[in-house]
């Protein structure tokens, strides 16, 4: 597993593959997936997370990277609002070092996304809604790895688009 820039990531997509977003908490991993073409992503579910299911989720995370053709991880990096790393950006980079130790990922590139206040964001928009508990919790993580996997994915069309002058077939 290898720590990548954008631009990198971009370059190992041309043969095809998704991606997958983690929202690292922690007590949970929301999960979204991008679609083959990686221009849309998709909530996907939620991972519990403590020091006793670190190898289950491994494993959980090694049948998806399988199972769905996954070239690359996008993980939410929490920056404090000044721009630093807080306590829980340092639980994420020790999230990637267990995946990168384990082994089981050694073609899989990943990169950090910002994901300032990506949770406040979802939370707002469901604020509304009549769901509570679990349930809601579920839900805010899921939709903010969408969140944080959407952004990376319309970086990278951007990128796409400027750098190499193709653009999608217009309809």
């Amino acid at each position: 597993m290898e720590l990548v820039s954008l631009k990198q990531l971009f370059q190992r997509l041309s043969n095809g593959g998704r991606l997958l977003g983690l929202d690292v908490g922690s007590r949970n991993i929301g999960l979204a997936v991008s679609d083959p073409k990686c221009r849309v992503a998709s909530p996907h579910s939620v991972m519990y997370r403590s020091n006793t299911t670190t190898l289950k989720n491994i494993s959980r995370l090694e049948s998806l990277v399988e199972e769905m053709n996954i070239k690359g991880l996008v993980i939410g990096y929490p920056l404090e609002l000044t721009g630093f790393q807080g306590k829980q950006g340092a639980q994420v980079k020790l999230f990637a070092k267990e995946l990168q130790l384990s082994g089981r990922f050694p073609d899989l590139a990943y990169v950090y996304w910002d994901e300032r206040l990506t949770s406040v964001a979802v939370t707002n928009v469901i604020g509304s809604m009549d769901i509570t508990g679990r349930r809601r919790k579920n839900i805010i993580d899921k939709m903010s790895a969408l969140c944080i996997l959407q952004g990376c994915l319309d970086s990278l069309s951007r990128l796409e688009n400027g750098t190499h002058g193709f653009a999608s077939q217009q309809l």
